[in-house]
């Protein structure tokens, strides 16, 4: 290893420390390394692999020749197109069955002990464990797949394959054993290679992704052939040298473990910390000493909250303080909640006299034994029913379609964020559904979506699975009240309590809340509203610093795992060249993601088109687009061309379908020939790519065409502030989009581009700023 790559590796362990999965991307690096030769220094008076090659072929022969084993079938020689890099002098690329024996049979006696191992037995990941089962070889010799110690077993099928099920096999009974038929064996009979230096060349995510995408048969019975198997390209350095290389990879594995256990410690003792200060915060005996929970908040954020699931937490104890009373101080001036109910009672037999609701059942009277904690004095614990009443109109959807509607699919979890607008037509909606007006609660009585609780923002028609509710008291403060761990412990109790799928009225009614002082109501909400929006920064300052601290890892491990030269950064660029034109790629990849998408409700041409651009921004294929910024977010012209050929070559039918708002939609018809070009693509991506492109293409499935276009434009203006060398705050993003796109993104309103920004964090779509950048135009618009 030379001075630069051991000073670059150093720099990398301090890195990955503090990068997310940066140690897991470290291990990668350290075997990319081992097998390029570049993690220990080569000797020149080593015996050459060459020179190793020479004796096996020697030693094949007499062992054939004195029948000991069968002549072997010769392999194909290595072409230069298959060797990935060039390699140390000294080294050599090999077939993996030319070195040593593939799937070879033990001879022995039927009584003799024998190890079984079946797959669970063998561990994954960078383990080398195994452990067996003690059996007589006679009850295991037949139908399982054979091996000895010292052989290299690998698992063949997927996902174990893929999960790097693989071990150097030891301490059998007897020497031998028998086990799953999904392995892989290799036996080292001529001593060609350090079976653990093997082993780690197996373990490669690199070499995982890349053999990954040679596997043959159906999806999820997926395997390595035995001729694939047998074919692999080994990089073979001296047989000493790779006695050097594995105690290198063993000295910096174990680094990483301690950076691991480091890391888990400081986790640990963070969440010690954590569950410590929350549960002081909760247990603030007086209900004067509020002022020390905010002073808490306030001076332990950045110390305590720098993962985004104790920001979470600091959420849920924010709302249970405040449903305490221990968030803001009470004031003995303020009518006390029980005057506040007696108002809210008259109010209601006002309503029923009036007819505009049904006369309530009575509630039952709170007990003391029902009270799960002492409330401030003017505060009072009742039923849920009383200060709020469910209002229900059932009116059919298929009467109103261009009014608003709200599901529980389009509510944020846990939040009380609306994330989508839409009509009952772009809903799909046909069955009964609730009428409700701007202001009411809109609550989800489903699983598991019984935390989806929103106010509604205008008025409209909500699914048939959420009550319409209509707060007598601050309905912001009934919204949180919801939200808190005290109503979410009632709502789960209810959940075991019952089999039934939806939470019924009898039950939801006999909850108990806790009713403070109007007044005081309105200061919780403003307290928890600006407690709220710093738990939102610091959501942003955590993404920022773990996309910065993830893109530096990932710059810092392409740059030492490619070669220096600049014929090969060439090689690497051309990569997609060298299997198929530019072209031919490009519309594979196009016509794999109508195969996956066509049939979506939603789906057409201009979701087509933002699918693509992430396709090549977020995913990383390589598909030289070059969008530009159109009234539907980035869109290269190259569809139209796409179209024209696909529905030429009856890959799909493209049709127009008109509106109701009279402009006309193109949709795609999968036709039998779309297999070919979409299978195609499979083998052109990466099981990495592939997996992502997946994850991709199913969250936009059910998406709207206008929530696909901001998702996408979203994306693209935050990735070209990336590009330009810009960490853009949230409020760049969306003034970017509105103001320097096309006028028609200013229909978007700066509160619901927020929401989606914090779905793209969610799903974990976020841009490292790779290319295209998105091409301005002059007069957008025109």
């Amino acid at each position: 290893m030379n001075k630069h790559t051991a000073e670059l590796l150093e720099k990398h362990f301090d890195t990955a420390f503090a990068a997310p999965d940066g140690i897991r991307k470290l291990r990668e690096l350290i075997l990319t390394l081992a097998m390029q030769g570049k993690l220990v220094p080569q000797d020149p008076n080593d015996q050459p692999a060459s020179e190793l090659l020479k004796e096996i072929e020697a030693e094949k022969q007499r062992l054939v020749k004195e029948g000991k084993i069968k002549k072997p079938k010769p392999l194909p020689p290595i072409t230069d197109a298959e060797k990935p890099y060039a390699l140390p002098r000294g080294w050599e690329w090999v077939r993996l069955g030319d070195i040593g024996l593939i799937n070879p049979r033990n001879n022995a006696d039927d009584d003799m002990l024998a190890g079984f191992v079946p797959m669970p037995l063998i561990q994954e990941g960078y383990s080398e464990f195994h452990s067996f089962e003690e059996r007589h070889w006679g009850d295991i010799r037949k139908g399982y797949t054979h091996f000895a110690d010292g052989d290299v077993g690998m698992a063949k099928i997927t996902p174990c394959f893929e999960n790097a099920k693989s071990c150097v096999f030891s301490n059998l009974p007897s020497g031998i054993g028998a086990g799953t038929t999904e392995l892989h064996i290799f036996r080292n009979t001529f001593d060609a290679v350090d079976p653990r230096y093997l082993l780690f060349f197996l373990k490669n995510p690199k070499f995982i992704s890349t053999t990954a995408a040679r596997m043959t048969g159906s999806a999820g019975q997926k395997r390595v052939p035995t001729p694939l198997f047998a074919e692999l390209e080994l990089p073979l350095p001296p047989i000493s040298e790779q006695h050097h290389i594995v105690a290198k990879i063993d000295e910096l594995m174990a680094r990483c473990d301690e950076l691991e256990k480091l890391r888990s410690a400081q986790q640990k003792a963070r969440l010690t910390v954590h569950t410590a200060a929350i549960k002081q915060l909760l247990n603030i005996a007086e209900p004067d000493q509020h002022q020390h929970a905010q002073t808490f908040l306030a001076e332990h954020f950045g110390e305590l909250y720098t993962v985004k699931e104790n920001v979470a937490e600091l959420r849920k104890a924010i709302l249970q303080l405040a449903v305490m009373g221990k968030l803001v101080p009470q004031n003995p001036d303020d009518q006390p909640a029980s005057a506040l109910l007696q108002e809210i009672e008259a109010e209601k037999q006002r309503l029923v006299k009036e007819g505009k609701i049904k006369k309530p059942k009575p509630l039952p009277p709170v007990t003391e034994q029902e009270k799960p904690y002492a409330l401030p004095q003017g505060w009072e614990w009742v039923r849920f029913f009383a200060p709020n009443t469910v209002k229900s109109e059932l009116v059919s959807a298929g009467d109103c379609p261009d009014e608003n509607q709200i599901a529980p699919d389009s509510i944020e979890k846990g939040t009380g964020r609306l994330l989508v607008h839409r009509t009952v037509a772009e809903s799909g909606a046909t069955g009964p559904n609730n009428r409700f007006y701007e202001g009411q609660i809109l609550y989800s009585k489903i699983r598991p979506s019984l935390n989806k609780v929103v106010v509604a923002p205008y008025d409209g028609l909500c699914s048939a699975d959420m009550y319409p509710i209509v707060c007598h008291a601050h309905t912001d403060f009934m919204l949180k009240v919801i939200l808190s761990e005290t109503f979410l412990a009632q709502v789960r109790l209810a959940e075991n309590r019952v089999k039934m799928p939806k939470l019924n009225l009898e039950s939801l009614g006999q909850f108990l809340i806790p009713l403070p002082p109007l007044a005081e109501q309105h200061d919780i909400v403003a307290c928890i509203d600006q407690l709220m929006n710093l738990c939102d920064s610091l959501d942003q300052q955590i993404d920022a610093a773990t996309c910065k601290q993830a893109e530096l890892l990932s710059a810092l491990i392409r740059a030492q795992s490619q070669s220096n030269s600049a014929a090969r950064l060439q090689s690497e660029s051309l990569s997609i060249a060298q299997v198929i034109d530019l072209a031919a790629y490009r519309t594979s990849i196009g016509c794999y993601a109508i195969s996956k998408l066509a049939n979506a409700q939603y789906f057409g041409r201009t979701a087509a088109a933002k699918v693509m651009y992430l396709a090549q921004a977020h995913v990383g294929l390589e598909l030289n687009l070059k969008p530009e910024r159109k009234a539907a977010g980035p869109l290269d012209p190259w569809i139209y061309d796409f179209e024209r050929e696909g529905h030429g070559k009856r890959w799909f039918e493209v049709n127009e379908k008109p509106l109701a708002n009279g402009r006309k939609k193109t949709e795609y018809r999968c036709l039998s020939a779309l297999s070919e070009p979409a299978a195609k693509a499979e083998s052109l991506m990466s099981s990495g790519q592939k997996a992502e492109f997946d994850r991709l293409i199913y969250a936009l499935a059910d998406r709207k065409t206008e929530e696909v276009e901001i998702i996408a434009t979203l994306f693209a203006v935050w990735n070209d502030f990336l590009i330009d060398g810009i960490q853009p705050t949230d409020e760049q993003i969306i003034t970017d989009m509105r103001e320097n796109w096309h006028e028609r993104k200013g229909r978007f309103s700066p509160s619901d581009l927020k929401q989606w920004l914090s779905w793209l964090r969610k799903e974990n779509f976020v841009p490292r700023g790779l290319p295209p950048r998105t091409i301005q135009q002059q007069r957008l618009g025109v």
